[in-house]
């Protein structure tokens, strides 16, 4: 049940048990004669609620964030901050990171290794039509548009801060064949495009994969950076030579229609 619920509910609900550790510590541990000092029970509850946080099928990089929350908040308890304070840096994250809480997609960035072996894979379709699937703040669809000036390139980002970002990058741009849509990845229409481009998590490439082979054209290009596709093996392995040691998996998945 709690395996089809948010990444941020799961979180919440692993903090709100782990709230039991300070609890008991002041109402039962007394009766029995035995007490932790007060950092440790911070440090205890920390690590119960990344523990459970793990039960729920979180992903790995929530473990520092369940660990780190209860010190933090007692931290700013001690030095005075205002209330309001939390509720500011929780929107401010959110607006960052509204794909990893409803959706378990961490924002990934393109490096410039990368858009340059990017660039090597639409040669030949330089004027094409292109689709960064997760653009976050669009270096990738700029640079290439500035690579490209005869193809048409988009940027698809759900998190409002990062598709704010790279609207205004766009705009700031003076790239004329670029634009930046806010909108859900699912919903957007992939038929028009001659390249798809994603750098996600593993979390939905199997999803992604099958949107991608019902709706492009036979030749269009399916791009993955470092996440493959589940029992499907790539056509075509690009090393970038990169220090993440990054490859960009390659399909065409237009092929099963046509």
């Amino acid at each position: 049940m709690l395996a089809a619920r948010a990444p941020l509910v799961r979180a919440m609900i692993a903090q709100l048990l782990a709230l039991s550790v300070p609890i008991a510590n002041r109402d039962f541990a007394p009766l029995a004669g035995i007490g932790l000092p007060f950092w440790q029970v911070v440090v205890l509850q920390g690590a119960v609620a990344a523990l459970l946080g793990l039960a729920f099928g979180l992903r790995w990089w929530w473990l520092p964030i369940q660990l780190a929350l209860p010190a933090a908040l007692f931290a700013a308890r001690d030095l005075g901050l205002p209330p309001w304070l939390y509720l500011a840096v929780f929107a401010l994250l959110l607006l960052f990171y509204w794909n990893s809480a409803r959706g378990q997609v961490p924002l990934y960035l393109t490096n410039r290794a990368t858009r340059v072996a990017l660039a090597g894979l639409l040669e030949g379709r330089e004027r094409g039509a292109f689709v960064d699937l997760g653009c976050g703040f669009g270096g990738t669809v700029i640079a290439l548009a500035r690579h490209f000036p005869e193809g048409r390139f988009c940027g698809v980002e759900s998190a409002p801060m990062p598709w704010l970002v790279a609207r205004l990058r766009a705009a700031l741009s003076g790239c004329g064949n670029v634009r930046i849509v806010r909108g859900d990845l699912w919903r957007h229409d992939l038929s028009g495009y001659d390249c798809v481009y994603c750098f996600l998590s593993p979390v939905p490439m199997a999803r992604l994969f099958a949107k991608a082979e019902a709706e492009l054209a036979p030749g269009a290009l399916f791009v993955s950076n470092s996440f493959e596709v589940p029992d499907r093996a790539p056509e075509r392995i690009v090393e970038v030579g990169d220090r993440r040691g990054t490859r960009l998996l390659v399909w065409h998945p237009g092929r099963a229609t046509g």
